[in-house]
């Protein structure tokens, strides 16, 4: 797989989650945000508690109650009551009677009280004139106290479907008081396929009191016609009126402003009865706007006296319920309910979650392009630094051509490669230099000792009587061999050298009196050079072989008389660098200088300088072979022209011992 390839597939795993993970943060904020809104909600709920605590003898209804619902559209009494336009929905709230022969629905708003009945019945017996009693058909019966405290009883019979007549009756129901025709009273009959239904509509004004009952009363026989069955909302005592639970406009007023256009607060009774809903009105959600009573598993702890949040799954939604007990003299009188959806908040998250995926696909799209432009560049400067490099050399291995790399002065990775390249190269160039100038080296220092070999021979072959000849011939092809076993040899330690050190013994030595002895004992050997050993420093550590160390020495001392002047003086040099922690051995003589682009070669063999030719072979291998044991001690070697111009200075630098 090729490297842009590779940038392409990780960054595109990269760019793949990142969408992932915001999908998860959203999350997470949305499950914060639903905590911080509970927490909220309850708050709220408390403080709505306290302030309900000033109205709990609104409270004070039994349980036999007619709910009155706030009427939200307007109700024509037509007869056509199953009309959405009229009764808007209100179908499932109807709160059925005893023997559920009838159930009823109540509305009111600031003027009427608007009832609807639905009755059922076989045998429906309307009104015949003949008939004087009003208790002779089919008819309801409404009683209520007025606004002076008075019972008053209304009678609501028809002769067939259409308007009902309303009378004012004494308290037999038989007989009206004045005769004449309640004309405040609005209502319709209409048959259904079970009974019938009825519309009224009544002064709200007139239930001050909010006292009332409805009856409703099936009159026996087409002939006979008395009253065979009264139905009535009236339970626990028939002279007891129901009392009519209308939603408190005063608790609405008081809590007006503790909501907001999305949350709704609802109080119930210890009945779980709706007695005031603020907030809302148009969403689907709400929890109390449209029923009479809420669900005992809701409200059941709070009711017990304890708070509580719950969430309610409804129509892929979540409703947020924080509930709050109502507390008079240490007994829970009722309820606050503060009510939201998520739907805030999910469309907040979706918002933003929509914004992280577009940001993603967006940022997805310019990393893809990057990346593709930096994989291109990428791959165009590496194709370059392969041309280049297989251009420096032909296919036997031969350097053709000085390529200057492009990318070697970038100081990025590929400019390292590149770096490292062209060293590399050039090491490989000295070295393939250093193989080429082997057969001449060889050449010339081999030629010598095997000419004078034959020579020998000749002269040996000869056959001359003269015994001085025949011993300088065998002298001299003794020499020669001994010649060659030299070049041999050291040809061999060449090739060796790394072996034969790592099996050498390694231990601390103090190089400050090998120096000074090894200067000694060159001054025995070679009387006729002047050496000399400058140092003060004692007790000098380094960590080593003491045999390798004079065999380097020993090199470095064999050029230095080569190439010194005659009678000049060969200067051996121990300094400490405490900083580097380093101890530095200098070599110094006088004699010509050396060439730089030939400094540059010294240590790689096969290389000699020696323009006047010696008795003993110079392969130039001895730098070699001193720079791999430099190499070896963690050191190194340096052969410089010295300030002066003067002469050449070695340099050998070794690290101290560290524990010394």
């Amino acid at each position: 797989m090729k490297l842009g390839t590779r940038l392409i597939i990780v960054s595109s795993i990269f760019i793949v989650t990142l969408p992932v993970l915001g999908y998860y943060f959203v999350d997470k904020i949305q499950s914060a945000l639903l905590q911080g809104q509970e927490e909220a909600q309850a708050m709220t709920a408390s403080a709505i508690a306290t302030v309900v605590r000033g109205y709990t003898d609104l409270f004070d209804v039994d349980e036999d109650a007619l709910y009155v619902y706030p009427r939200q559209l307007d109700i024509n009494i037509d007869g056509y009551s199953q009309s959405d336009e009229d009764w808007g929905r209100l179908d499932d709230k109807f709160n059925a009677s005893a023997k559920n022969k009838f159930s009823q629905l109540f509305l009111d708003d600031d003027r009427y009280l608007y009832i609807y009945l639905k009755v059922k019945d076989n045998n429906i017996v309307y009104r015949n004139p003949r008939y004087i009693p009003l208790d002779s058909s089919d008819h309801i019966r409404l009683e209520y106290i007025d606004k002076n405290n008075q019972h008053q009883r209304l009678i609501l019979l028809t002769e067939g479907q259409g308007n009902v007549s309303v009378y004012k009756v004494k308290e037999d129901w038989q007989t009206w008081i004045d005769g004449r025709h309640v004309n405040a009273v609005l209502g319709v009959w209409h048959e259904t396929s079970t009974g019938y239904e009825v519309e009224l509509r009544l002064p709200v004004e007139w239930l001050q009191s909010r006292r009332m009952s409805l009856s409703v009363v099936d009159v026996y026989g087409e002939n006979e016609r008395y009253p065979d069955t009264v139905i009535s909302t009236k339970i626990l005592d028939a002279n007891l009126l129901n009392p009519l639970l209308f939603r408190s406009r005063e608790i609405n007023t008081a809590i007006e402003n503790f909501t907001d256009s999305s949350s709704q607060i609802c109080i119930i009774d210890q009945y779980r009865r709706v007695r005031a809903v603020i907030g809302g009105k148009h969403g689907v959600d709400s929890l109390c706007q449209s029923t009479d009573r809420v669900s005992n598993k809701l409200v059941e702890k709070v009711l017990s006296g304890k708070t509580e949040t719950s969430r309610i799954f409804k129509a892929n939604k979540i409703l947020l319920i924080a509930a709050h007990p109502v507390i008079e003299n240490n007994k829970t009188v009722g309820a606050v309910l503060v009510s939201n959806s998520d739907s805030q908040i999910l469309s907040g998250q979706r918002d933003t979650l929509l914004t992280v995926l577009f940001t993603s696909f967006a940022l997805a799209f310019l990393v893809f392009m990057s990346m593709l432009l930096f994989s291109s560049w990428l791959t165009f400067r590496i194709n370059r630094l392969n041309v280049q490099a297989s251009s420096i050399i032909d296919d036997s291995g031969r350097f053709i051509n000085n390529v200057e790399l492009s990318d070697a002065k970038q100081k990025d990775e590929i400019g390292e490669l590149s770096r490292g390249l062209a060293r590399l190269l050039d090491k490989l160039n000295n070295y393939t230099g250093f193989l080429e100038s082997v057969p001449g080296m060889l050449r010339h220092e081999i030629l010598n000792p095997v000419n004078t070999i034959s020579m020998s021979l000749q002269k040996l072959s000869e056959g001359r009587e003269d015994a001085s000849i025949n011993t300088s011939s065998i002298n001299s092809a003794n020499n020669a061999i001994l010649q060659l076993q030299f070049i041999v040899s050291s040809l061999t330690e060449a090739a060796n050298i790394d072996e034969a050190l790592t099996q050498d013994e390694v231990d601390e030595f103090d190089i400050a009196v090998l120096l000074e002895e090894y200067v000694s004992n060159i001054r025995l050997k070679h009387a006729g050079a002047n050496f000399v050993y400058q140092s003060t420093r004692q007790n000098v550590f380094v960590k080593g072989n003491d045999i390798r160390i004079v065999q380097l020495l020993d090199k470095i001392k064999d050029n230095a008389l080569d190439f010194s002047l005659p009678d000049t003086e060969i200067v051996f040099q121990l300094g400490v660098n405490q900083h580097q922690q380093q101890i530095e051995i200098r070599v110094k003589n006088e004699g010509d200088c050396i060439p730089q682009a030939q400094l540059e070669v010294l240590f790689q063999g096969m290389v000699s300088l020696r323009a006047v030719k010696t008795t003993t072979p110079h392969l130039g291998i001895g730098l070699y072979v001193s720079h791999k044991i430099a190499k070896f001690h963690h050191g190194h070697l340096e052969i410089t022209n010295r300030r002066d111009k003067q002469g050449v200075e070695v340099v050998l630098v070794l690290p101290v011992a560290i524990d010394n």
